[in-house]
């Protein structure tokens, strides 16, 4: 009998010590699960910031080297022209290598000054429509985007003038001591008659009045297209003052 109390009393003992040893290995899970909340309110702001310290950083270099290789910039392009050979000029950044593009291909590389001026001389231009564009090198050998892109005209034929009225060597009668002449350019022109500004239609045509006195009369008309070509007609008439 005294054996099984023992046993007895010794199984109790080791049932309390599970349920103490429990006790003690839940309490500690639940103060661990308390110091990670208490850290992840505490440090989370702080990691935040870091992260957003480094993804400003990052975005700040990006911009950076976006404006460092910014595309150089094309001034004064002309829109037409009459010379096979051209001069351009722009600005980018100081030291930078700038290469020209014609018509696809690279056809020349210049280097921009201190004051960031670059300049490309005796560019060749084919008949017709050229497109033309430059992009930047810097020391790091990083390459911009191409720049505006311009199209260039290369005509190197004089506008034809067309007179409708009057004829060269014709008499106008009249009692208004003027002449209404009237015509054609085959292109966009600036237009002088007798050395006076004459605005061409949108259809090309042109219509001006001369005053005119009795007698022979001679009528200069001058045309100079967009790409600077010019021409020159020369009509005489005869005017009578009767009706």
């Amino acid at each position: 009998m005294a054996t099984r109390r023992y046993r007895s009393k010794q199984y109790g003992q080791s049932e309390e010590e599970l349920s103490k040893k429990f006790i003690r290995t839940m309490l500690g899970i639940i103060g661990l699960v308390v110091f990670v909340i208490l850290a992840l309110f505490v440090f989370a702001p702080t990691f935040g910031s870091a992260f957003g310290l480094l993804s400003k950083n990052r975005n700040d270099t990006e911009e950076a080297v976006t404006v460092r290789i910014r595309p150089p910039t094309l001034t004064n392009v002309p829109t037409a022209t009459k010379d096979t050979k051209i001069n351009l000029a722009g600005y980018a950044n100081e030291g930078e290598t700038i290469k020209l593009f014609v018509n696809g291909p690279e056809v020349a590389q210049t280097t921009t000054g201190a004051d960031g001026i670059f300049n490309f001389i005796s560019i060749e231009l084919i008949k017709g429509r050229n497109t033309v564009f430059v992009k930047a090198v810097n020391a790091k050998n990083e390459e911009s985007e191409p720049g505006e892109t311009f199209t260039i005209v290369l005509d190197t034929e004089q506008p034809k003038i067309d007179v409708e009225s009057p004829k060269d060597g014709s008499t106008v009668k009249n009692l208004d001591k003027r002449i209404t002449i009237t015509g054609t350019i085959n292109e966009k022109a600036t237009l002088k008659i007798n050395d006076r500004m004459v605005i061409q239609k949108p259809d090309l045509t042109f219509e001006y009045i001369l005053g005119v006195k009795s007698g022979d009369v001679e009528i200069k008309i001058e045309a100079t297209d967009e790409a600077g070509n010019k021409n020159e007609e020369i009509i005489k008439v005869k005017y009578q003052e009767t009706s």
